[in-house]
């Protein structure tokens, strides 16, 4: 069973992207578990020390960056 943290694959427009699992939420009108992923671009990797590093919820990030709700 995938898990929130897992590195996964998909096709994209017919090539295979890395993703990263961000969480988990279940659609109300079918039920269907939908997984929230975060694309990896190996050309926006990078680095920081850990100290400049401020943790972010998963409810906060969705709730600036899309229109739906995770609960």
């Amino acid at each position: 069973m995938m898990k929130i943290g897992d590195i996964v694959t998909r096709k994209v427009y017919g090539e295979d992207m890395q993703f990263c699992i961000l969480g988990f939420y279940t659609r109300q009108d079918t039920g269907e578990r939908v997984a929230i992923l975060a694309m990896l671009d190996p050309a926006q990797v990078t680095e920081a020390a850990v100290q400049e590093l401020a943790p972010v919820s998963l409810r906060n990030l969705f709730a600036l960056t899309s229109g739906f709700y995770v609960h």
